[in-house]
């Protein structure tokens, strides 16, 4: 027998159940406002979370949501409502297809270095959030998106006192940044070594700053969507099948490789690796046509994109600084398919200046 047709506000729909629910939130800017009005009737007073609960939990096998809301119009303080948090929480699970992974950890800075860069930040009008939680692992600085209040922009790893512990520096970099691109921080990362910083401060003080205004011209919190998704009951405070699989799959990768490094050091006697820097003349190929070879010059500098040189701050550059002769290094641009290119040559500035 066929259940009927219900239409019900979020105060009297405890009791009815139906195999499709869907959610019109019918919250939203305000005629000639660019703002959503912070006050979301009975789910922003006490016991607001438990209305949304018992909502959430009418569906027997799907819920479709239809709002004008995106999570970042909803701004969270340390005064936000747990139902409030709630809704913001369903939203971003709605885009993303993952629940919120982000914690503040109320952490101090791990080192006079990362103090250092958030003070910085704060003179150029960035809000900071120091040892910002994700998924089990910690951002050393977090910028907050200007524009788009309770979003993050920028997240920035210093080689301070939280990578001691790491096995190596290939091995914590592919780790901490496949991990945070698999939860919605591609692109977004930016990493400072403290001998580049207290030896050129200005300089690198530009670098970040000009990363920053670019992705906040680029990128918006709408663009880490996710697919479309049903929800099926998930637990609260839970990360995805989908995250998890891609979490363990780095993880394992790294483990493999790191095990295949450790074989080859003992069996074959070489130089060390030599890593892409600033300055350096690199040949690559795109794996999706071998035959095809490039070549690109990373500078300080101005673009010269007809003579193959790219300022650091692009998205090629910092895909590829760092990486040895031979790995493959993956490309991400919004909008855009992902790119996979293999490093075959590098060449340094002392190297060239020999040869002719």
């Amino acid at each position: 027998m066929r259940e009927p047709l219900f239409i019900k506000n979020l105060e009297n729909v405890q009791g009815d159940e139906r195999d499709a629910i869907i959610i019109s939130t019918t919250f939203g800017k305000p005629p000639g406002s660019s703002a959503v009005r912070q006050n979301f009737g009975p789910i922003s007073r006490q016991g607001g979370w438990r209305r949304l609960n018992v909502l959430f939990t009418r569906a027997k096998k799907s819920i479709a949501l239809y709002t004008s809301l995106r999570p970042e119009d909803i701004v969270m303080d340390g005064t936000t409502p747990d139902g409030t948090k709630a809704l913001r929480n369903f939203l971003e699970y709605a885009r993303t297809g993952s629940l919120p992974t982000i914690e503040e950890t109320d952490r101090e800075p791990d080192s006079d270095f990362e103090i250092s860069v958030m003070d910085m930040l704060k003179m150029r009008g960035y809000e900071v959030t120091p040892q910002l939680g994700v998924a089990g692992y910690r951002i050393d600085i977090a910028v907050k998106h200007p524009d788009a209040p309770g979003s993050y922009l920028a997240a920035i790893e210093c080689d301070g006192a939280t990578y001691h512990s790491a096995l190596s520096v290939r091995d914590r970099d592919r780790i901490r940044q496949e991990i945070l691109e698999a939860l919605g921080w591609r692109g977004r990362i930016w990493r400072i070594w403290s001998t580049d910083w207290f030896r050129t401060p200005r300089q690198e003080t530009e670098k970040l700053i000009n990363f920053l205004e670019y992705l906040r011209e680029s990128w918006k919190p709408e663009h880490a969507s996710g697919d479309a998704w049903i929800e099926e009951g998930q637990g609260a405070g839970q990360l995805t099948a989908r995250v998890i699989q891609q979490i363990e799959s780095v993880e394992n990768t790294v483990q493999a490789e790191r095990e295949r490094e450790a074989v080859s050091s003992v069996l074959i006697d070489t130089e060390d690796d030599l890593e892409i820097e600033v300055g350096d003349v690199v040949r690559y190929i795109d794996l999706a046509r071998p035959n095809d070879v490039m070549t690109v010059q990373i500078t300080r500098g101005k673009d010269d994109f007809a003579n193959g040189i790219v300022n650091e701050c692009r998205p090629l550059a910092q895909a590829i600084l760092g990486a040895v002769v031979g790995d493959e290094v993956v490309l991400h641009l919004a909008g855009s398919a992902s790119k996979t290119f293999q490093v075959i040559e590098i060449v340094r500035p002392e190297t060239i200046t020999k040869m002719s």
